[in-house]
């Protein structure tokens, strides 16, 4: 049976590295991967290539996809902090990865509760924020802790990728 995989990207301004890292190792495992964004439409990454989003944030729904991969850049952070979709989303995801400052945001929804999560952190505070949420945030570029996986820098989205793959594969 085909895994499938649901990848959460802003409109304007993600992080390319990170997204075609993770999106190439997902294929190379051949899974189904389906984009989706705030809006249904024309998503341009920081370096200025497009991608169509498939799907709306609020069509997302869990008996189509086994696993949501956040994928993150500053567009993001506009988009999605208290948007209520997108912590819906984290919620209620089987598998739930995500890479850079995703896992700050996501930790609103409260999945990340006495669990041990990385991010980037830098003048956004993202630990503080981790930690506020119910977060145990650790230094590291890549943890799995259970059905959640979490990476802090794009330099992370190779190992983020193969990560990945490994718990799609379970």
């Amino acid at each position: 049976m085909m895994k499938t995989a649901v990848m959460i990207i802003a409109n304007n301004g993600f992080q390319d590295h990170e997204f075609s890292a993770t999106y190439e190792a997902l294929l190379e495992a051949n899974a189904q991967v389906t984009i989706a964004a705030w809006r249904k439409w024309h998503c341009v990454w920081v370096f200025g290539q497009k991608i169509e989003a498939a799907y709306d944030l609020s069509e997302i729904k869990w008996d189509k996809f086994e696993m949501v991969i956040f994928i993150w850049w500053w567009g993001c952070l506009t988009q999605y902090l208290h948007d209520a979709n997108y912590l819906r989303i984290a919620q209620e995801a089987k598998k739930l990865w995500a890479i850079c400052i995703a896992p700050m945001v996501v930790s609103e929804s409260g999945v990340f509760n006495w669990k041990i999560v990385t991010s980037r952190d830098d003048e956004w505070l993202q630990q503080k924020f981790i930690e506020s949420y119910g977060g145990v945030w650790k230094d590291e570029m890549v943890i799995r802790y259970g059905n959640i996986v979490t990476a802090n820098w794009p330099e992370a989205a190779e190992m983020f990728g193969k990560e990945c793959v490994k718990l799609l594969e379970q």
